[in-house]
């Protein structure tokens, strides 16, 4: 008998395996939902992310616990629907962290099909993925560039992007020894990164560095992130 209702159990949940799974409900956002939500800047107050994320669930996007990740998300989700996407959701998307990142569901959730693929690896570009097709490229919190490889982070990624695309990431602000940049280390990348024909979107303002400055100096270890969007010239 117990073996029957086994049995049983098993043929049922594989039946349900089988049904068509109803489509998640997409929901419709437009580039002025996201007035004034800035694509470049610095996070230095947990409260702020936490704005971040309670914006996104008024807006109807998935739900998170990650009030950092869901900051960088949403900066991202604005950058795409005000700089890179006309309206018709058809704008070539790749986030490097994969499918169940905050970014892919939320972007999956308003009509877009991220592809997960880590165009930041060697040889990925080319071979996985066609060189200049790419709208915009995401490497986001909790998957943030290393400061030791972002240089080649930033090249690699740029390769798969057309002309006007954009490429966006996230770094740790604190000490190097704990992983994370200074101030003066983003306004060292952002040149370089001009020289390498990518132009920032948006600013990080002297006083806003002078901010990070004070709040680095009272800590000891990562205290904040950086969301950094580049357009290819």
């Amino acid at each position: 008998m117990q073996r029957a209702v086994g049995r049983a159990r098993q043929a049922a949940r594989d039946t349900a395996a089988k049904l068509p799974r109803p489509a998640e409900q997409k929901v419709s956002l437009k580039a002025t939902d996201f007035t004034g939500v800035r694509t470049t800047g610095l996070l230095l107050d947990g409260d702020e992310a936490s704005l971040a994320r309670k914006a996104a669930r008024r807006l109807g996007l998935a739900r998170t616990l990650d009030d950092t990740s869901a900051w960088a998300a949403f900066g991202a989700v604005a950058a795409l629907l005000r700089v890179v996407d006309d309206g018709n959701r058809r704008s070539v998307v790749v986030d490097t962290a994969g499918p169940r990142s905050v970014f892919s569901r939320w972007v999956t959730k308003i009509g877009f099909a991220p592809v997960a693929v880590d165009v930041m690896r060697p040889e990925v570009v080319g071979d996985a993925i066609d060189a200049g097709s790419v709208d915009l490229v995401v490497r986001l919190h909790p998957h943030s560039s290393d400061p030791l490889t972002v240089d080649e982070d930033l090249a690699r990624g740029t390769a798969a992007l057309r002309r006007g695309g954009l490429i966006m990431i996230t770094l740790r602000l604190g000490p190097r020894e704990a992983g994370g940049v200074a101030v003066a280390d983003l306004r060292s990348l952002i040149a370089r990164a001009d020289e390498q024909g990518l132009s920032l979107v948006g600013d990080i303002p002297l006083e806003e560095g002078r901010q990070a400055n004070v709040v680095a100096a009272g800590e000891s270890g990562n205290f904040g992130l950086a969301l950094l969007t580049f357009r290819r010239r």
